[in-house]
C-alpha cells in the first residue's frame, strides 16, 4: 500500500509545524508542509490523499489567494484529494461555503483542532472503505440480478424444447 500524502497549507509555520507533528505521531504518512496555496497548487503532481488547508493565506504574502480559491483550483486538479479547511473562526456561513465547494470537513483552531485533524484522517480512511464496500456491493447486486435473469431465459428455453416438464414428478 503507498504512503499516505498530506499537505498542511498554513501561512502560520507554527500551527502547521505543531499540526505535522501531531499527525506524524498518528501513522508513517508523508507531510509536506505549504505557506501559501499557491506552493500547494505547484506540488499537487505529488498527488496528496489530504490537504489541510488554512482559510486565511494571506498574513506573511499578501497578495495570495484565500484557503477558498485555493480549495477550489485543488479540486479542479485532483477531484478525488480529500482536502479539511482550517479556520480561525467559528462562522457557519463558511463552513457552508467550503463544503459546497468540496472540502471533506471543517475544522475551528483552538484547544480541540489537533485532535479533530486526527478524527478527519480516519473518517478519510472510514469513508474510502466504505465506498469501496458500497462498490463491491453493487457489483455483486448487478452480478447475482443478471444470473438470475439468466437463470429465468435458461428454464423458459429448457421448457420450449421439452427438456422439462411441466408438472415434474415430484411436484
Amino acid at each position: 500500500m503507498a504512503k499516505t500524502t498530506i499537505f498542511i497549507v498554513d501561512d502560520d509555520p507554527m500551527h502547521a509545524d505543531m499540526l505535522k507533528d501531531h499527525l506524524s505521531k498518528m501513522s508513517d504518512f508523508q507531510i509536506v508542509t505549504f505557506s501559501t496555496g499557491e506552493d500547494a497548487l505547484k506540488n499537487m503532481h505529488l498527488n496528496p490523499n489530504i490537504v489541510f488547508l488554512d482559510y486565511y493565506l494571506n498574513s506573511v504574502v499578501k497578495e495570495a489567494q484565500d484557503g477558498l480559491e485555493i480549495l477550489q483550483e485543488m479540486k479542479k486538479v485532483s477531484p478525488t484529494t480529500d482536502v479539511v479547511m482550517l479556520s480561525g473562526q467559528d462562522k457557519i456561513e463558511v463552513a457552508v461555503d467550503i463544503m459546497k465547494y468540496g472540502a471533506f470537513d471543517y475544522i475551528v483552531k483552538g484547544e480541540s483542532a489537533f485532535y479533530r485533524a486526527e478524527k478527519a484522517v480516519f473518517n478519510i480512511y472510514r469513508y474510502a472503505k466504505l465506498k469501496a464496500n458500497a462498490s463491491t456491493y453493487k457489483s455483486l447486486s448487478i452480478a447475482f440480478g443478471i444470473a438470475f435473469i439468466a437463470m429465468i431465459f435458461l428454464v423458459y428455453y429448457l421448457h420450449s424444447k421439452g427438456l422439462i416438464a411441466r408438472n415434474p414428478s415430484w411436484f
